[in-house]
């Protein structure tokens, strides 16, 4: 959409994609609309693109149909009616033949006039400019060669030698549309029909006549596959194949199926597909838990669960599962392909709920082919975010053709390969382990390639009853624990075995030996540092630590405690362990103290609904209860000439359990308003006059993690600031804050705010999180983020669209692990810096380049 075409010889651009369909060959077939300019662009058209050389960015699009002009095809023997116009189209549908079938009701002059079914035969002959179309089944005929008339074709299928299927109502002698029976007939290759079922008729198998019949498919020796309802107590469904004259029923809700050694039943069939050999798809709902299925069954009568609501979706975070399933399509070696809503914890805060493509490679194997949220160049140097992945079927190259629809309101076409999945990998190998009686032992991997992955560890090459996770733990080890663990790693597509690590557990040594150093702690002035170690010996331990070498006084535990801190208390530390057997020092640590802090938090950003809200994130630390300010701020934005104000809001703050402690929509509606506009003017935020909607929160706050979530109540959308504010001071802080909400464009990049305090630079880590929300199961995140900082003035004064870009990128590394933040993927498109800045007002504007859009999390820490 939006790039320029060549359509029958002349240029324009498409002004949208509708729907599109692969045909068998290496052409599509679309239905769509031309920008004003082109000759066709009042007209809604069919088009078919085959591509011109061997790139796929020159497509050579003829027009099939179109809705202004046209001399459609009224009867079987080729006429073509001067008068009648086609009306509007369904969506192409392909077939193997090289072609595509479509749908369309005609008119007369401006009057409704006959449905009809027209089958289009790509390429178009030598010399001509616009393929065959052919009537395949119309309104008022008695079709080629049958008895009954129609009222109104349904669908179509056919197989590569053009032997078919049709599915029809049945013209009766009252007007009323709704009661007509149905009939499904099958086609000879000159459309020659042969009535195989009508509603009305006895099922086989049963005295109960079919209530209804659903859309056809035929395999390669023209067998015919339906699906169909009964009119008794039980309504009952079955799939039925018509082969060789016979009707015979393929299973029933009646019936249970074997599907690997356990009986499952079924209680709905939806459209069925056949490959060439006579394999199936279908959608089906298993009986009991009204289970969204996808229902395989071989040429030979065995049956699968390709995808099911609940289970794990393929190429997804651990508990990413299936959650609603579209109908599948199959080609013509049996490859299926589908599309499917997921479930599943995409972070602490909130579920995640998107969607995706999948197809079964040549071997079997499930594999993810797009998702909702993925980032791609649909041209070089312009990538693009996906919003949704419509499948058109299958090509003769066992290709996808899809319709992608992009954040930025774009459609593209493209044609998607299905490489056959590789077995797992081990990217993390598990390392040898040395310890002692009685301590526990921890072994583990990290496995790469489509999951989900299966887990079995062994000792000494046996299995290991119930060792099934990525990590074996052993606990109070003993010298019956050595010997040499692997793990087998397995997926779907095979298995692999880890690299040997051994096992060997010591006796308890006389002289201590330590099991755990004493980390360094980075702590807030007043706040509580600890500093942790562990030695073992065959006989009673003492402790004493030590302070710049120097004896720490009345310090003879394993753990020691400074609370509160001072600068005085930054040095290094160790500590001694001595037992009967002897003395052993333990490795030095750092204590750092600092009064550098992020003082205020504000956050601009579009709300959204469901994953999509505001939401903020700060810590509080320190050895005191600390009044907290929160303003969740909406139809005020007005007032400061912001477009679409977010005009109910509702505030919730959430503690580190995901508790839910506070909510408001309305700050006049608190206990103590006057005490917000208090607090409001303390701060200097006083200024902003609320609108009673706008929402706030004054709270007294222990040291722990805290989420205020800004959303739209009764689901409505717009932009919101939240903002957050310490009101009084004591040793306690707010530190390391942070907010995750959805990066659009334009005024609706997310925009977060900081105050630094002191005297002194601030060093501050800021990172634009996106590609990396992937690991915490994040859906629809920010593919490419970039972020600018501005001072109090507006001036730019940094920029950053890639963390790996920087001069030194191990630096965020170490600066991420010294502030508790999650690591970086180590070649993600995540965007971070480490800044000093003087005390003042910061604002840190965040966007995806080149207008991509998703969800961010922007992190901004104290650092020392």
């Amino acid at each position: 959409v939006g790039e320029p075409a060549t359509v029958n010889g002349e240029s324009g651009f498409f002004e949208s994609i509708r729907s599109i369909s692969a045909t068998g060959g290496p052409s599509i077939a679309l239905a769509g609309k031309l920008a004003p300019g082109h000759s066709f662009s009042s007209s809604e058209i069919l088009l078919s693109a085959g591509k011109r050389g061997a790139l796929a960015a020159n497509p050579d699009f003829k027009i099939i149909a179109a809705t202004q002009s046209g001399r459609p095809i009224i009867d079987y023997d080729g006429t073509t009616s001067p008068s009648k116009r086609y009306q509007y189209f369904g969506a192409p549908q392909g077939l193997p033949s090289h072609g595509f079938s479509f749908s369309s009701r005609l008119r007369l002059s401006n009057e409704p006039d006959d449905n009809g079914i027209w089958v289009a035969k790509l390429p178009a002959p030598e010399g001509e400019a616009a393929p065959v179309v052919k009537l395949a089944a119309i309104e008022g005929s008695n079709l080629n060669g049958g008895t009954l008339t129609i009222a109104k074709p349904i669908a179509l299928a056919q197989n590569a030698s053009l032997n078919g299927a049709l599915l029809a109502t049945i013209e009766d002698s009252d007007e009323n549309d709704f009661n007509n029976e149905k009939g499904i007939w099958a086609l000879d290759t000159n459309f020659g029909a042969t009535l195989i079922a009508k509603s009305g008729d006895s099922a086989p198998g049963s005295s109960d006549p079919f209530l209804s019949l659903g859309k056809p498919s035929v395999d390669g020796d023209g067998n015919v596959y339906f699906w169909a309802s009964l009119q008794n107590t039980n309504e009952e469904e079955g799939l039925y194949q018509y082969s060789n004259g016979i009707l015979n029923l393929l299973i029933s809700s009646e019936q249970s199926v074997d599907i690997f050694g356990i009986n499952r039943s079924f209680n709905s069939f939806m459209d069925p597909v056949a490959s060439n050999d006579g394999d199936l798809a279908v959608h089906a709902v298993e009986s009991g838990g009204n289970l969204s299925t996808i229902l395989a069954r071989s040429a030979s009568g065995e049956w699968s669960i390709i995808a099911q609501t609940g289970l794990q979706a393929p190429g997804t975070a651990t508990g990413v599962a299936f959650d609603l399933l579209s109908f599948p399509i199959i080609n013509g070696i049996g490859q299926i392909a589908f599309q499917g809503t997921l479930k599943g914890l995409g972070d602490v805060i909130s579920d995640t709920t998107d969607s995706g493509a999948w197809a079964t490679d040549e071997n079997g194997a499930i594999v993810l082919i797009a998702r909702e949220g993925d980032t791609f160049d649909v041209k070089p140097g312009f990538p693009a975010t996906v919003r949704s992945a419509e499948i058109g079927g299958f090509n003769s190259n066992g290709q996808l053709a899809m319709n992608y629809g992009f954040t930025n309101g774009a459609n593209a076409i493209a044609i998607v390969g299905i490489e056959n999945l590789a077995p797992p990998s081990i990217s993390l190998q598990t390392s040898s382990e040395t310890s002692y009686d009685g301590e526990t032992v921890t072994l583990s991997v990290e496995a790469s390639g489509q999951g989900p992955f299966s887990y079995q560890w062994k000792k000494d090459g046996e299995d290991i009853s119930g060792a099934t996770g990525d990590s074996l733990v052993i606990s109070a080890a003993s010298a019956s624990d050595n010997g040499n663990y692997t793990v087998s790693v397995t997926s779907q597509t095979g298995a692999i075995l880890s690299e040997v690590a051994s096992v060997s557990i010591q006796s308890l040594p006389d002289i201590p030996a330590f099991v755990e150093q004493p980390l360094g702690d980075i702590v807030l002035k007043g706040g509580r540092a600890i500093l942790d170690a562990r030695a073992v010996s065959n006989t009673a331990i003492d402790y004493q630590w030590y302070f710049n070498g120097g004896i720490l006084n009345g310090e003879t535990e394993s753990e020691l405690s400074i609370d509160p801190t001072n600068t005085e208390h930054e040095g290094t530390y160790h500590v001694v362990a001595t037992s009967a057997g002897g003395s052993t020092a333990s490795e030095n640590s750092e204590i750092l103290v600092t009064d550098k802090r992020l003082f205020n938090i504000s956050t601009r950003a579009r709300v959204g609904t469901g994953a999509n809200v505001l939401i903020a994130g700060f810590v509080v630390a320190g050895p005191e209860s600390k009044q907290i300010l929160v303003r969740g701020i909406g139809p005020s934005l007005a007032d400061n000439n912001i477009d679409d104000p977010l005009l109910k809001p509702r505030l919730e703050i959430y503690n580190s359990a995901n508790e839910l402690i506070y909510f408001n929509e309305g700050w006049k509606d608190s206990d103590d308003p006057d005490a917000i506009l208090a607090a409001s003017q303390s701060v200097g935020a006083g200024e902003r006059n609320m609108r009673d909607d706008d929402t706030a929160a004054l709270m007294e706050l222990e040291q722990g993690l805290y989420t205020a979530i800004v959303r739209g109540q009764d689901g409505s959308t717009g932009v919101a600031l939240v903002e957050a504010f310490e009101i009084e001071e004591n040793f306690t802080r707010m530190i390391n804050i942070s907010c995750r909400a959805l990066v659009g464009t334009g005024a609706d990049v997310v925009i977060p705010g900081f105050v630094i305090e002191g005297d002194l630079p601030s060093r501050v880590l800021i990172r634009a999180v996106g590609p990396s929300l992937q690991q915490l199961g994040v859906a629809g995140f920010l593919a490419n983020p970039q972020f600018r900082i501005y001072d109090i003035a507006g001036t730019p004064i940094a920029f950053n669209d890639g963390w790996r870009n920087l001069w030194d990128p191990s630096e965020i590394t170490a600066a991420s692990q010294l502030a508790g933040a999650f690591p970086l993927g180590e070649n993600s498109e995540d965007a971070a810096m480490i800044i000093d800045l003087d005390p003042g007002l910061y604002t840190v504007v965040t966007s995806g380049e080149n207008g991509t859009t998703g969800i961010a999390l922007v992190e901004l820490y104290a650092i020392p």
